[in-house]
């Protein structure tokens, strides 16, 4: 039998764009349980929103302002599906794709987590980064190269405690924590989800102290770090990825600098096209718009 479904939804003053997130997720070919968590709206708009979606029967959970991992966790103690995809308010999910990624879940039950590529549109449009096929525990020590928008199974996210660093690289957080609990994680290459890239949006502030946020995650998973060596033998990264990595992270640059290149070089490893690149690079920057302090919740976590 098939696993069941909910899609979890944290908004804080999304109104303009959550009610086409929440259609995305009713035209999927599985049926699935929809929960908006308002993380503390301000927007008249955002409440309008919500007002028409309780209506036509979607369930919304009021919270004080707390960011996309306490909201998303809210989601996920509000539920008893037995996965779970946090959707951020301003994305879609691609069609079918939930679908795709509960069979995965189905037949893989020591898997914790199912993800597909990631399109992005709006201001930059590319179709898509290949999915990455799996977790795994050497390459996440670097960096995080899978999507949040990904399908959990419930349990696992329970079992491990979800998503719970504060201030930022949150979802980076429980990549290595599943990995340390010796949880597997499946990539498929098909499209499953569309990110919204616009200028203001969510500034991703963790970016901006990658260090500080870096040397948190060492700090958090001592473990994953000291056996890095021997991940590095049984890790099924590109060859270049593995020789390339190592060699980065002891240079002599900033820290900013190691993860923009290895990012680079993560792209040519799993042969994305430059103008890939590019366009991430471009989508990179039309995020980077500051806003004004508190208008948006805390950013996505990497």
């Amino acid at each position: 039998m098939a696993g069941s479904v909910a899609v979890v939804i944290p908004c804080f003053n999304d109104g303009s764009t959550l009610e086409a997130a929440v259609t995305s997720i009713e035209e999927q070919g599985v049926p699935a349980e929809i929960i908006v968590v308002d993380d503390g709206a301000t927007d008249p708009s955002t409440e309008t929103a919500y007002e028409r979606l309780e209506g036509a029967g979607v369930r919304i959970i009021h919270q004080a302002n707390q960011g996309p991992a306490p909201a998303r966790m809210t989601g996920v103690r509000a539920t008893d599906a037995d996965y779970v995809l946090p959707l951020d308010a301003d994305d879609l999910l691609a069609t079918d794709g939930l679908a795709r990624l509960r069979d995965v879940l189905d037949g893989n039950p020591d898997a914790a987590a199912a993800w597909g590529s990631v399109s992005t549109f709006g201001e930059i449009e590319y179709s898509g980064d290949l999915g990455r096929p799996c977790l795994d525990p050497w390459q996440i020590s670097y960096h995080n190269h899978l999507p949040v928008c990904s399908l959990y199974r419930r349990s696992a996210l329970l079992e491990v405690g979800g998503w719970r660093l504060a201030g930022g690289y949150e979802d980076w957080d429980l990549w290595m924590t599943f990995a340390e609990s010796g949880w597997k994680g499946i990539g498929i290459p098909e499209i499953t989800a569309h990110y919204r890239v616009q200028s203001g949006r969510r500034l991703s502030r963790s970016s901006q102290r990658h260090a500080e946020r870096y040397a948190k995650l060492r700090a958090r998973h001592p473990g994953l770090f000291a056996q890095r060596r021997r991940n590095w033998r049984s890790s099924p990264a590109p060859l270049l990825l593995k020789l390339s990595l190592p060699a980065i992270d002891v240079l002599p640059l900033s820290p900013r600098r190691k993860r923009l290149l290895g990012g680079a070089i993560t792209h040519i490893a799993y042969r994305n096209s430059w103008q890939m690149l590019v366009s991430r690079y471009r989508a990179n920057r039309v995020v980077q718009v500051r806003e004004p302090a508190g208008s948006r919740s805390p950013a996505r976590g990497s």
